[in-house]
């Protein structure tokens, strides 16, 4: 993605942003593995 065109506090909005997806990406992998152990521990 070219960020040359984007000033301070659009940089700075980008960042949040992608600082939010890796949060929603971990959170939604943590869900799923608690899933996964809680149905192994069914069987």
């Amino acid at each position: 993605m070219d960020t040359k065109s984007l000033d301070k506090q659009d940089k700075a909005h980008l960042q949040i942003y992608q600082n939010f997806m890796l949060a929603a990406k971990i959170g939604i992998i943590a869900i799923v593995a608690t899933l996964v152990i809680m149905a192994a521990t069914l069987v």
